[in-house]
């Protein structure tokens, strides 16, 4: 038997080594092939998109300048209105009246009888590819009726919508203002600078460029303060109203003072004769009133000791000291005739029927001398209190007077509160006779030559005169004068709230003589952005 094998047979032709090596080649080239052809679509439509982001980015950014360019350009038309109406306007009692209706009914009119506006106000307008359209429109937040005015607060809003050309989406944005408008015989310290005076245009002009005076903006208000220069008549003539309260009796006429009716009020004896020379504190049903001067002071000082207001009134017949706490409800009153006490404090009133001779602050020496104060500035008015001085004729100021709590930074003023006030009114009239008298409020020759100021100014007859050279007078407060003589000194105001209600500044302030229409606020709120 021989043996043997069995071949096998393949049915396909077997493959090279050469042959596996090209199809790995072949697979390789198909799949980078496909690899390259993902990436380059997918760099394709990341460069489209972000070819659609950076569109739709510059439009977002175009979309915002639109809608801030309606903001600005109705905040623009606001402003330019607010800057022309920063003057008090004088009106007629009759449209007075007719504003006070008005805005109790929540209408705006008041707003645009000051402003020269029609409220609402729209604008549109474009500019290249964005449009913009803003509308200002009024809401009454608040009426405050005085005395003798009213102070009515309106929120005005600018409402802005922006667009693009060709591009359906829009952005809309809003500022809130608000602003202040006092309507009536307002308090005169509520206007920063005004001059009372019948003045042509030249005359003006060579006014300003003669007395330079800088204003120093408060933070929170937009307004620019500026000299108010208006006719003759805006500051009253006499402090009739101010007496009558004062002396808690009527007086229609500075002849309806009379001797008898003075001597009355102020708890002497009557008679005809005329009131004696010297310093009365007036005492009524009520308890005490203010301060009434019979004659010229020579010196009068205030000064701070503990928590006790003290002011002493030097005259050629003798010294008069009253020391009065609010804290404690005390008063001491001390005359050359005797000293007294009481358990209440006066009235924030100081008549004074002549001359101040000298008024500034000063301090109370461990011998209980009050001494005035020029070499440095020391604080004169306790927090807390307010004066109110009233003379017939001149007031001359002599050295620093300062309320308890403000601070000078680099010659930048710093209240922490805003809760006392002094008041310096000179009349340039007799109270009882009403004859004319020189009046008006100077700074003495002999006063520091910075001398800082913290009160509300008015002065008639003579107006306002800065005595001495190169003097820099720096009121936080107010002035309001018939005239302005500054000697070639600086004068700077920083303008000050004076009362801290409506009823306070009706109490103790003289008012303008006429009815007026005056801006005293105008603020920014809040921008908003609605996406």
């Amino acid at each position: 038997m021989s043996s043997g094998f069995i071949r096998k047979i393949s049915p396909w032709p077997a493959r090279s080594p050469e042959d596996k090596k090209k199809g790995s080649i072949f697979i390789v080239t198909i799949f980078s092939f496909f690899i390259f052809s993902v990436l380059a679509l997918s760099l394709i439509f990341l460069s489209q998109l972000y070819l659609r982001l950076g569109g739709y980015r510059k439009n977002s950014a175009l979309l915002d300048y639109s809608s801030e360019n309606g903001i600005k350009e109705g905040f623009h038309r606001l402003m330019q209105a607010v800057s022309g109406a920063s003057l008090p306007a004088v009106i007629s009692e009759e449209k007075y009246n007719q504003l006070g209706d008005n805005t109790r009914n929540a209408e705006p009119r008041i707003v645009e009888e000051t402003l020269g506006l029609h409220l609402p106000v729209d604008i549109q307008e474009t500019g290249e590819r964005m449009t913009w359209r803003s509308k200002t429109s009024g809401l009454l937040e608040k009426i405050s009726e005085g005395e003798t005015f009213f102070s009515a607060r309106f929120k005005l809003s600018i409402n802005s919508e922006g667009g693009l050309k060709n591009f359906l989406p829009k952005r809309a944005s809003s500022l809130e203002t608000r602003l202040e408008i006092l309507a009536g015989h307002i308090p005169l310290p509520m206007i920063p600078f005004l001059i009372s005076k019948n003045m042509d245009l030249e005359e003006k002009e060579n006014f300003e460029a003669n007395n330079p005076i800088d204003f120093v903006r408060r933070p929170d208000n937009l307004l620019v303060p500026q000299a108010s220069i208006v006719g003759e008549g805006l500051i009253p003539q006499d402090a009739a109203p101010l007496l009558e309260k004062a002396l808690d009796i009527k007086i229609f006429r500075p002849q309806d003072l009379t001797n008898a009716r003075l001597r009355a009020a102020l708890g002497l004896e009557n008679s005809q004769e005329p009131v004696p020379e010297g310093v009365y504190l007036i005492q009524n049903d009520l308890g005490l009133g203010g301060i009434y001067i019979q004659g010229d002071v020579k010196e009068m000082i205030t000064a701070i000791e503990q928590d006790f207001q003290v002011i002493s009134f030097q005259m050629d017949a003798g010294v008069w000291i009253i020391k009065f706490s609010p804290e404690q409800s005390k008063t001491y009153f001390d005359t050359p005739d005797g000293a007294r006490a009481y358990d209440l404090v006066p009235l924030g009133f100081i008549i004074v029927s002549g001359k101040i001779e000298s008024l500034g602050g000063g301090t109370v020496d461990p011998t209980g001398n009050i001494c005035l104060i020029k070499d440095k500035e020391v604080a004169s008015i306790l927090q807390g209190i307010n004066l109110t001085i009233i003379a017939s004729d001149t007031v001359n100021i002599s050295s620093h007077l300062l309320r308890q709590g403000v601070k000078w930074q680099e010659g930048v003023p710093y209240v922490k509160e805003e809760n006392a006030q002094l008041l310096i009114f000179s009349t340039g009239r007799d109270f009882q006779d009403g004859q004319m008298k020189e009046g008006g409020i100077t700074i003495d020759e002999n006063a520091p030559q910075e001398i800082k100021i913290q009160a509300g100014l008015t002065a008639q007859g003579e107006g306002f005169k800065i005595l001495g050279e190169k003097k820099t007078v720096r009121i936080l407060g107010s002035l309001q004068t018939s005239d302005y003589l500054s000697g070639g000194s600086q004068l700077e105001i920083t303008p000050l709230l004076l009362f801290t209600s409506l009823k306070d500044s009706s109490f103790s302030a003289p008012a303008t003589a006429e009815p007026v229409l005056f801006l005293s606020s105008f603020e920014s709120l809040e921008w908003k952005e609605y996406y």
